[in-house]
């Protein structure tokens, strides 16, 4: 069972700098995140996607790294936003798995 969220979270990250993927492997990798005032620890990436589409209309175009992550507590699908600006929240969680 899954619940499907939108929240904004902080994340920390292994390599800073925001790159294409090399080998099917992303090259930003999430080690921790904070979530509603707690932090977990990332143990292992479980799942590395990618999701784009609509680009023709920047209104409604996406373009999103997604990681499905183990941590302390469970299983959690984070999502970062390579369209969004420097000033908005980049990062995402958009599910929780029991």
């Amino acid at each position: 069972m899954t619940k499907r969220y939108n929240d904004p979270i902080e994340v920390e990250v292994e390599n800073t700098q925001v790159e294409e993927v090399e080998n099917g492997q992303p090259q930003l990798t999430p080690s921790a995140f904070s979530w509603r005032g707690r932090r977990y620890a990332v143990a292992v990436v479980l799942k590395y996607w990618r999701e784009a589409g609509e680009g023709w209309d920047p209104q409604r175009a996406r373009d999103h790294e997604c990681f499905r992550v183990e941590a302390e507590g469970g299983v959690y699908d984070l999502r970062f936003d390579r369209t969004a600006g420097p000033k908005a929240q980049q990062w995402r969680l958009a599910r929780v798995w029991d």
